[in-house]
This record gives structure tokens, sequence and C-alpha cells, in this order.
């Protein structure tokens, strides 16, 4: 079973991510800041991270920057709503730093999960457990 770290200051996503990919069939770590998730990451190893961008301590593109050196080929997915308000793009600069996927949030789940298994090169068939969101959570499948 791959194992997914989910790194993100809105314990909401947290949730919402970790129910979602565990009903999809993947193991699940969260990580409430970049710190963190540095720490967990080199304790559980997983196999990709899914990083927020705007969080406190370490932000998602310093996250992102470590990985690329310290773990080469790593799959990272980055995401973000931005700095609300303001005409900020942090994505493509995550994209520069070496994330594989950028996502703005709100995230389609069926996105997401598309590009978990095109990243760890799961199938469907093996990991779809026919999981759906509740209503009214703010993503859509």
């Amino acid at each position: 079973m791959s194992h997914i770290l989910i790194i993100d200051d809105d314990l909401s996503i947290q949730r919402l991510f970790k129910q979602f990919l565990e009903g999809a069939g993947y193991s699940i770590s969260s990580a409430s800041d970049g710190r963190e998730g540095m720490l967990l990451m080199k304790q559980k190893k997983p196999d990709l991270i899914i990083t927020d961008i705007m969080m406190p301590e370490m932000d998602g593109l310093e996250v992102v920057r470590n990985i690329n050196n310290t773990c080469p080929g790593l799959p990272v997915i980055a995401i973000s709503g931005g700095m609300r308000g303001m005409p900020i793009n942090f994505l493509p600069h995550a994209k520069k730093f070496g994330a594989c996927r950028t996502f703005e949030k709100p995230v389609s789940l069926a996105a997401l999960l598309k590009a978990v298994r095109e990243l760890l090169g799961t199938s469907a068939e093996k990991t779809d457990s026919g999981y759906l969101p509740s209503p009214g959570s703010g993503f859509s499948k």
C-alpha cells in the first residue's frame, strides 16, 4: 500500500484528503506545517507528498525545494488557494522548485486522485473503493 503525506495547516482539508485517499486505498500521515511535514517525511518515508503552499513555520515552496534537494524523485503535489484578494499565484514557483502537479483550491477530488494514481503508478482497479465525499464538503469528485 502506498503511503501519502499530507501537509496542510487547514485541518478540515487534512481530514477531507485523508478520508478520501484512505477510502481509495492509500495509507496517510498528516502534518500541520512544513517543519512538521519534513520531520514526518524522514520518519515515515512516504511515496508521495501533498502540500499546501501558504502555511506557518515553513511554507510549501520551502517544503517542495527541500524535498527536491534531499529526496529527488519523490513526487510532490502542491495545492494553494493563493493569497485571498491578491493576484499572487505561487503554483508556478512550486512547479519550478520541483512539484510534479499543482492545483488551486478548491481542488476536485477526482483530479487529485487521478494525479495521485498517475504519480504512484496505481490503477483504479487496485485502489478505488468507491468512496464519495460528503455533500457540502466544498470539493467535488
